[in-house]
């Protein structure tokens, strides 16, 4: 199932539903009032998450009915996708933590950070000891998380903050998982875990992990649905497209991943124990963000991510773009 959260054109409340026949969604309101029926575990995506694994065959019998008698809805109670507005799946996450689980994105970013911030033989010094780290170690698997700003979660098609302290606003988008009652895996989401890349490393340099890089408000994309895990055989099969408005197109995959987010589960519950409704992202996709590949964000971007199987998640740039910081790093002469 494709479990989503949104508003509809004539009302400001938040519904929870599903999708049906990919293009349209309806309430679980909507289909439990036409049937008769109440399912207190489906009033909302919290709810659905405590009540694991019962919520999800409640709601998987209901979406047979929504199929089978859709003749029956009208058209204020099944709509199409286009027509309503997604928002978080997740409305109130109990927390949202982020893995570096793609260590060749780590390498490639490390070192293209470092190339901008040093020069000289100190700038070699730190690159050949990235170099020689992967090349030693290259498949070792590192399970240390960052914890992000769960209040700056924003759904599809909306507009990333662009702080007026960074001149290099990056994406990275990530396939994260939701947990769930009994810490299972309740669902997966696309996530896009923006970052100001021109104060990423005083952040790293502080020791008390990404601040100002990545916490300001609306830099938390996810969505557009909670895909549940029956739908996906192999999270680690998914191939990854990213689309910069018409301009630039970069490709990934998930099979990059150094774990599974089973093994991820296991290993986070060493640590904690995660409440339902945890967001637990998996790491950036390599070759899909701009400190990678060196092409950046510009003012009015339209940013398409879209993972096999768990859809399409939009982000936009804001239009206008006020910068009231110098850049530390070289003056961009595309932006104001």
């Amino acid at each position: 199932m494709k479990l989503v959260t949104y508003h509809t054109e004539t009302s400001k409340e938040y519904f929870f539903g599903l999708v049906i026949n990919e293009e349209f969604v309806v309430s679980f309101a909507a289909i439990m009032k036409k049937q008769g029926t109440f399912v207190d575990s489906l009033q909302s995506m919290d709810c659905y998450l405590q009540d694991l694994p019962a919520s999800h065959t409640a709601a998987k019998e209901l979406m047979q009915y929504a199929v089978r008698q859709s003749h029956q809805f009208n058209e204020n109670e099944i709509c199409p996708i286009a027509a309503v507005k997604l928002l978080p799946p997740i409305l109130n996450p109990a927390a949202l933590i982020d893995f570096g689980l793609t260590p060749r994105h780590l390498k490639n970013a490390g070192v293209n950070l470092l190339q901008r911030e040093y020069t000289g033989a100190e700038r070699e010094e730190f690159i050949q000891k990235i170099a020689e780290k992967f090349q030693q170690e290259p498949n070792k698997v590192t399970f240390s998380y960052y914890k992000c700003n769960h209040n700056a979660l924003i759904g599809d098609g909306a507009t990333i903050n662009w702080p007026s302290y960074s001149s290099y606003l990056d994406i990275e988008p990530e396939l994260a998982f939701v947990t769930g009652k009994g810490n299972c895996i309740a669902g997966y989401v696309i996530f896009n875990d923006s970052t100001a890349r021109d104060v990423q490393w005083p952040d790293f340099q502080a020791l008390t992990g990404p601040t100002r890089c990545k916490d300001f408000d609306n830099s938390k994309g996810i969505g557009p649905f909670l895909v549940t895990p029956d739908e996906i055989d192999n999270p680690l099969a998914l191939d990854v497209d990213v689309r910069i408005g018409e301009r630039l197109h970069w490709k990934g995959s998930t099979s990059e991943y150094s774990a599974h987010p089973a093994k991820v589960m296991e290993e986070v519950l060493k640590v904690f124990t995660p409440l339902p409704g945890t967001i637990i992202g998996m790491g950036t996709i390599p070759d899909c963000c701009a400190i990678e590949t060196e092409q950046w964000l510009l003012p009015s971007d339209r940013i398409r991510i879209t993972f096999d199987k768990l859809g399409t998640l939009t982000q936009l740039v804001p239009d206008n773009v006020k910068i009231t910081e110098a850049s530390r790093w070289e003056r961009r002469s595309d932006l104001p």
